[in-house]
């Protein structure tokens, strides 16, 4: 389990300002994905992490996961510690092999007695390779 102070260095790895406790889970996911070299910023909200090599030009400087952008590397994840739950809500992968990088590192931060959820797949055949190294992931 991650001290939190360690993890989150406000640069890289931040959380959002309405965030007060993180769950081990949350910091799991944002060390594991740290450690790929494009994903420049991991922010943790109260539900969901979001990592991708872009932020938002807005104040609220949250990282870019549209999946409908042609230079974004991005996840969203959302995260349901009482039902032991964690769900790719949208991933995003302009340059080939950073999706399955991603994927990676989120199912190896995941506890083992957890779930893993696609609930829709419009991937056109990610998902379906996915399944085969990782069957624990559920695709609905």
């Amino acid at each position: 389990m991650n001290d939190q102070s360690s993890i989150l260095d406000g640069k890289r790895i931040f959380k959002a300002t309405n965030v007060r406790k993180i769950h081990p889970v949350f910091l799991n996911l944002a060390e594991s994905l740290s450690h790929i070299d494009i994903l420049h910023y991991i922010k943790i909200y109260n539900a969901r992490l979001c990592a991708s090599n872009q932020l938002s030009t807005d104040k609220k400087k949250n990282p870019i996961t549209a999946m409908d952008r042609e230079d974004i590397i991005g996840v969203e994840l959302l995260i349901d510690p009482a039902i032991s739950t964690v769900q790719f809500f949208s991933l995003a992968s302009s340059e080939k092999g950073y999706g399955r990088k991603i994927v990676k590192a989120v199912v190896s931060a995941t506890p083992d007695d957890w779930n893993l959820v696609v609930v829709m797949d419009s991937s056109d055949g990610f998902w379906e390779r996915m399944l085969e190294e990782y069957p624990r992931i559920v695709v609905f």
